[in-house]
């Protein structure tokens, strides 16, 4: 019993004795643990910090570099703009210059055609006045031929007879001659409406041409603008990433 208690005595000595001992470790023991968590806590500031101006200046450069991007697809829009405006505006010109070209080819042959119907009318005419003079003829004959039957009957009507005679053989003559004009007359007007024929032809085909270009002009231009919209949505597609 009295070395129990001796013991038990001697345990509280030394608890005594080791209780400021103890308390002054633990207070180092708290300092340090503060330090370190002050030594984190300013690392993980300073790390939060330049993640903060990475993410900053990463997105200034993306930022820039989506307005280049931009910039050059718009660019690049403008002047495909400016080209299809220009194939289009070359179009319009050649059909310009193929539309005078129909027009004048017409005009030409509406003069042909009206030089054709001036030398029809002229033929007709010349005709005219040629039957006039006959007529006019015709009529002396007859009245020379009364004038002759008064003085003598018998003769007279030989001489009418032979003049007569003369005046038929003279007006198949000249229905012959009329029959002739008339037919170089048609035979002018044919040849005049083949003429105006052909060039209407010609220019019909002209048309057809000039028609065949632009269609093949609106054609290259319309590949020319999905060219254009296939690289543009390229370049959307690259700048936005999917």
């Amino acid at each position: 019993m009295k070395k129990l208690l001796a013991v038990l005595i001697s345990l509280c000595m030394v608890s005594a004795f080791a209780v400021p001992v103890f308390a002054d470790a633990n207070s180092d023991y708290i300092a340090s643990v503060k330090a370190y968590q002050a030594q984190i806590a300013a690392k993980e500031a300073a790390y939060v910090a330049s993640v903060d101006a990475y993410s900053k200046n990463a997105k200034a450069k993306a930022d820039a570099d989506s307005a280049a991007i931009l910039k050059a697809a718009k660019a690049a829009q403008a002047k495909a703009d400016a080209d299809c405006l220009a194939v289009i505006a070359a179009g319009k010109a050649a059909q310009t210059q193929a539309d005078a070209r129909v027009a004048a080819v017409i005009a030409a042959g509406k003069a042909t055609q009206a030089s054709a119907d001036q030398r029809e009318a002229a033929y007709a005419k010349s005709v005219k006045a040629y039957q006039d003079q006959i007529a006019a003829k015709e009529a002396a004959y007859v009245a020379s031929v009364d004038a002759y039957s008064k003085n003598a009957k018998a003769k007279a009507d030989a001489d009418s007879a032979a003049i007569l005679k003369a005046a038929r053989a003279a007006q198949a003559k000249a229905d012959a001659d009329c029959l002739a004009v008339i037919a170089a007359g048609k035979a002018a007007q044919t040849q005049a409406d083949a003429r105006v024929a052909a060039v209407i032809a010609a220019g019909k085909a002209a048309q057809a041409s000039a028609d065949q270009r632009e269609a093949a002009y609106a054609k290259s231009v319309k590949a020319y603008q999905d060219q254009i919209a296939a690289r543009e949505a390229a370049y959307i597609k690259a700048v936005l990433g999917k």
